[in-house]
């Protein structure tokens, strides 16, 4: 959307579905988990353009956030768990549109009015003391104080019936509708209800993948292969209209880029090795290497410096992981700073063709879905043939050396030694991503190892359940 108020304040915030989303959210907002072509934060900025950003996250994130967003040269202003004075459009950091649908809800808010689906805050236009007291109301779940009581509930929990989960789940929109209705009532601000899509646990970023990338390259104004970019004799276009290949591509002779399914989006410095074949809908980050022989297969997604073999399908995969080697991976959620051993490879469909059951938040859920392979936080290494069943979530910082089938959760800050789990020892995890991250070129800073220490502080307290 072309946004001619540059001064549009525009506030992006986590809600308390933040565990939901656990473990990758862990360590990210929620806002800055990846889908499509980028996170679902930069999908809402860019199209709505502002000329002040705040974003509103829990407190032990905001530091490394911080230095992630204060980069020099940025379009606009950024402030973290900071209000900006004038009118505020706040928006909820899992609202996915298609589309023209942001721009139909951005340009259609009232000002002084909230929207909400079931309770849960959307979209809202305010100003002044009521935008100041509408972001203190949207902090009090991010508090490290509700971070406890989230680790208290996940150590405490065990399997609902289906009935008893309904109703909590029941209860739960009901007080949180409550909730709302009172603050508006007391601030003097219209309340509605909307139909638009938030996104309520892991598994929907992959379900969503292909149509984000999709509606991501609609978006995109650019076509066609740059003049930098280089295509080797016996590369294969099929739709190349469909295509964008980014300055300095190196694309080595016999891959296959195959649009005819979906669109291609190639970023700039990418290396394609020979006899690789890519299908749409697709996405590639900048200076990502694409091994040879690799089939790269539909929605999937790579972050920035990706190094990828092997057959990969309806994946995401964020920045700086690698799976370089043979193995397949599908329908799943790679964080970044991952390490995947060679002969690697996970199950995404169960022998029944069943609906699967998978770990979010201390609890055992139906997903929905048929088809939902491997989660993998940020940190984590994965050993050489190394065997995910269907539904398997691994946590932040976490080992796996099993020669089995490993167990469908694996906590985080764990060695996962067979047949017990070992706490990893922090100081040695730092190390351990200190070296990895420079030899991308990429600093470990005092702020990540403030956020390592918080994590891990919190993961000791949940009894290594999170």
């Amino acid at each position: 959307m072309e946004n001619n108020e540059q001064s549009l304040v525009l506030c992006l915030f986590e809600d308390e579905r933040y565990p939901n989303f656990f473990p990758l959210s862990l360590n990210h907002p929620v806002f800055d988990l990846r889908i499509g072509a980028q996170t679902l934060r930069g999908r809402l900025v860019d199209e709505l353009n502002p000329g002040n950003l705040i974003v509103l996250c829990r407190p032990y994130l905001a530091s490394v956030l911080t230095e992630e967003l204060s980069s020099p040269g940025g379009e606009y202003e950024v402030h973290v768990n900071e209000m900006v004075e004038g009118e505020v459009v706040f928006l909820n950091g899992r609202l996915i549109t298609f589309g023209t649908e942001l721009e139909h809800l951005v340009t259609g808010l009232v000002v002084n009015s909230v929207l909400h689906k079931k309770g849960v805050v959307v979209a809202a236009k305010l100003s002044g003391d009521q935008a100041s007291s509408f972001m203190n109301y949207l902090s009090d779940p991010l508090s490290d104080d509700h971070m406890l009581k989230v680790i208290h509930e996940i150590k405490e929990s065990v399997p609902d019936a289906k009935r008893k989960k309904k109703e909590m789940a029941e209860s739960e929109g009901e007080a949180k509708g409550e909730s709302l209705e009172r603050w508006a009532a007391e601030s003097g601000v219209s309340v509605e209800e909307t139909g638009l899509k938030l996104l309520s646990y892991y598994w929907q970023l992959i379900g969503e993948n292909s149509a984000v990338i999709v509606d991501d390259f609609q978006k995109n104004p650019l076509r066609g292969t740059a003049p930098e970019a280089e295509l080797f004799k016996g590369v294969n276009l099929i739709k190349e209209e469909d295509i964008v290949i980014g300055s300095e591509v190196e694309v080595r002779s016999g891959t296959v880029l195959d649009a005819s399914e979906g669109p291609i989006i190639i970023t700039d410095r990418v290396s394609i090795e020979p006899n690789a074949i890519i299908t749409g809908p697709c996405f590639i980050g900048e200076h990502s290497i694409i091994r040879g022989g690799a089939k790269i297969g539909h929605g999937t997604s790579l972050g920035k410096e990706c190094r990828i073999g092997g057959e990969v399908e309806e994946t995401i995969v964020t920045s700086y992981s690698n799976k370089q080697h043979e193995g397949f991976l599908g329908h799943s959620y790679v964080g970044s700073w991952v390490n995947i051993g060679a002969g690697s490879c996970n199950s995404d469909l169960k022998n029944n063709y069943g609906q699967i059951r998978a770990w979010s938040a201390g609890k055992v859920k139906e997903t929905g879905r048929t088809f939902l392979g491997v989660v993998i936080g940020d940190h984590s290494k994965i050993a050489i043939n190394t065997k995910f069943n269907t539904g398997t979530v691994v946590g932040f910082n976490a080992n796996i050396t099993s020669s089995g089938f490993p167990p469908k959760f694996v906590p985080s800050f764990t060695w996962l030694l067979e047949p017990d789990y070992v706490e990893h020892d922090l100081e040695k995890a730092m190390k351990t991503a200190e070296v990895m991250m420079d030899r991308r070129n990429v600093r470990f800073t005092s702020a990540q190892g403030e956020l390592f220490k918080a994590l891990y502080r919190f993961i000791r307290q949940s009894g290594h359940t999170i």
